[in-house]
C-alpha cells in the first residue's frame, strides 16, 4: 500500500465522500425496499421497482458519460449529490404526511438510478487526475477496501436505522449521505477534476458512438469488458440461490442468510488488503484466469457443502480469491482511456457490463426452478472455472497495446 497516498488531501477527500455515498447507497437500497413493501404490500412490485432503478441505471450510463465529458466535472458532480439529496428529502417528507402513492414513488425511484452512474463514473474518471500513475493500483486498492467495509456494514445498518428512528428518518440519512459527498466535492480543488483539452464531436448520439468506437479499438479493453460481462452473468445465479440454500437445505432464517454475505464480504475485504500489500507483478491474463476460477471452484462447492458452516467457509474462500478483480478492471481501465476519452468510454463500459448481473440472477431464477439450489450453484461454478479456462488460453487477446487508440 502507497503510504503516500495517506497525505493526499484530494485522495482523502474522494475517499471519505465515497465513502458517505456508498453507505448512502446501501442504506437507500434498504429504505426503499421497505418503503415499497410498506406503501404496496407486494414482493411483486419490489421486484419491478429494484429492476426499474437497475436499468435506468444502465441506460442512462453512456449518456452521464457524455456529459461528463462535455461539461465541467466538478459542478456536475456536485449538482448529482444534490439532488439525490432532494429526491430522498421529498420521498421522507411524503412518506412522513402518509402521501406516497407508489405511482408518485416510481418515478422518484428511477430518476435516482438514472443519475446513479454520475457518482462511481466520475469518480473513476477523476481518480487518476488526483495521483500519480505508480498509485493507481493502490488508490484502486483503498476504494475497494471502502466498498467491502459499506458492503459489510451498509444493509445491517439499514435495518437497525429503519427499526430505530424508522423509516422516514433514515430515508433522512440517507440524503445526508449524499450531501456530505457534496461537500467532500466541494473542498477538491478544481484542477482534480479536468486534465487537457477535449474531443467533442457535434451531436450527443456521435458522442455517445465515440466511446463505443474507441472500446472496438483497444483489443485488450474489449477482452475485459467481455470477460466482466461473463463474470457477472455466471456470479449472478448464485444470488437467487444462496436464500433458497439457506431457508430449504439448511433450514435457517434471514440472519444466517445474512451472516453468510458478511462471510463474503470479510474475505472480499481480507483479499483486497493483502493485494494491495504485495501488489504482485504476474501478468494480466494469468491473475484474471486464476480469479475467475477460483471463484468457479469455491462457488461451486457450496452445491456439496454439507452444513451452513463450511458454505460460510467457502464463501469467504470465494469473496477473498474474487476481491482483486474490481481492482485490475478499474486500474486498466484507467490506463488505457485518456482522460478527455473516459466520460464516453467508461460510459459504453458500464452499459455492457451492467447487463450481466441482472441476467444472471434472471437465469439463476429459471435455473432453480428446473433443476432445483444445488445443480443451479454446481452450473455456476463450472461456468465460471471454463470462463477461467478460457482467458487463460485466449493469449492473443491480453496483449498490452503500445499506445492509446485514436478514435475516429
Amino acid at each position: 500500500m502507497d503510504e503516500s497516498l495517506r497525505y493526499n488531501r484530494p485522495f482523502r477527500l474522494l475517499w471519505a465522500g465515497t465513502l458517505a455515498v456508498r453507505l448512502g447507497s446501501q442504506i437507500a437500497t434498504i429504505a426503499i425496499t421497505w418503503l415499497v413493501l410498506k406503501t404496496t404490500g407486494s414482493g411483486t412490485m419490489i421486484g419491478i421497482t429494484l429492476a426499474l432503478y437497475a436499468v435506468s441505471d444502465m441506460l442512462a450510463s453512456p449518456f452521464i458519460g457524455v456529459l461528463l465529458d462535455r461539461l465541467p466535472r466538478k459542478p456536475l458532480l456536485s449538482l448529482d449529490n444534490i439532488f439525490q439529496a432532494v429526491i430522498f428529502f421529498i420521498l421522507a417528507g411524503l412518506y412522513a404526511r402518509g402521501h406516497l402513492p407508489f405511482l408518485l414513488m416510481l418515478p422518484l425511484v428511477i430518476v435516482s438510478g438514472a443519475l446513479t452512474p454520475l457518482a462511481y463514473l466520475g469518480r473513476m474518471i477523476i481518480l487518476p487526475n488526483l495521483i500519480d500513475p505508480m498509485q493507481w493500483e493502490s488508490a484502486n486498492a483503498l476504494l475497494q477496501v471502502n466498498m467491502n467495509l459499506v458492503t459489510l456494514l451498509g444493509p445491517a445498518l439499514g435495518g437497525v436505522l429503519i427499526a430505530a428512528i424508522g423509516l422516514d428518518a433514515t430515508l433522512i440519512v440517507t440524503a445526508s449521505c449524499y450531501l456530505i459527498y457534496f461537500v467532500a466535492l466541494t473542498l477538491m480543488p478544481g484542477k482534480s477534476f479536468e486534465s487537457g483539452s477535449r474531443k467533442r464531436a457535434e451531436s450527443l448520439l456521435e458522442d455517445v458512438l465515440i466511446g463505443w468506437r474507441f472500446l472496438r479499438r483497444v483489443p485488450l479493453l474489449l477482452i475485459l469488458v467481455i470477460v466482466t460481462l461473463l463474470f457477472s452473468l455466471t456470479y449472478g445465479p448464485l444470488e437467487p440461490a444462496l436464500p433458497v440454500l439457506v431457508h430449504s437445505i439448511f433450514h435457517e432464517g434471514a440472519r444466517a442468510l445474512g451472516f453468510l454475505w458478511s462471510a463474503f464480504a470479510l474475505g472480499a475485504l481480507s483479499g483486497t488488503l493483502l493485494w494491495a500489500r504485495l501488489r504482485p507483478a504476474w501478468t494480466l491474463r494469468i491473475v484474471v484466469a486464476a480469479i475467475v476460477s477460483l471463484w468457479g471452484l469455491f462457488s461451486g462447492a457450496l452445491s456439496i457443502a454439507p452444513n451452513f458452516w463450511v458454505s460460510a467457509v467457502l464463501l469467504a474462500l470465494g469473496g477473498f480469491s474474487y476481491a482483486p478483480y474490481n481492482i485490475l478492471f478499474s486500474v486498466w481501465r484507467q490506463r488505457l482511456v485518456p482522460d478527455e476519452l473516459r466520460g464516453r468510454v467508461f460510459g459504453a463500459i458500464n452499459s455492457v457490463t451492467g447487463v450481466g448481473l441482472p441476467l444472471g440472477q434472471a437465469l439463476g431464477g429459471v435455473l432453480l426452478a428446473l433443476v432445483g439450489v444445488h445443480w443451479t450453484l454446481a452450473i455456476g461454478g463450472l461456468a465460471c472455472i471454463i470462463l477461467g479456462a478460457a482467458c487463460y488460453g485466449a493469449r492473443q487477446f491480453w496483449q498490452e497495446p503500445g499506445a492509446q487508440a485514436e478514435v475516429s
